[in-house]
């Protein structure tokens, strides 16, 4: 059984950020699901799509876990950098979420 912190982060702390075709992006947990949902069915992106305004590659780089410029999907920590993991991890997580925290959002 998962303890409730992992919980809680699988459910509520961006893991991704994925491009949907057209409409721009959106924020997922580490269940590839927008923040906060819990249920394991299909869900469509498309409502949850938001416009990043200055998500370039160099951006994304600094938002990724790993320096990847890809801009189509943004990966913020791995299951072995989880921020949950360690203090270093979380310390490495809260800088890149304050690069993405800064982006305007636009509706999709």
């Amino acid at each position: 059984m998962a303890q409730l912190s992992d919980e809680f982060r699988r459910i509520y702390l961006p893991y991704c950020i994925e491009r949907v075709e057209g409409l721009g992006h959106v924020v997922l947990n580490r269940l590839y699901k927008p923040l906060g949902t819990l249920d394991r069915a299909h869900v469509d992106y498309a409502p949850h799509a938001v416009r990043f305004k200055g998500l370039t590659p160099l951006k994304a780089g600094k938002i990724s876990h790993n320096g990847s410029e890809n801009t189509d999907k943004v990966y913020l920590y791995a299951d072995a950098s989880a921020p949950t993991r360690s203090a270093a991890n979380w310390t490495a997580y809260q800088a890149r979420l304050a690069v993405l925290s800064k982006l305007r959002v636009e509706a999709g």
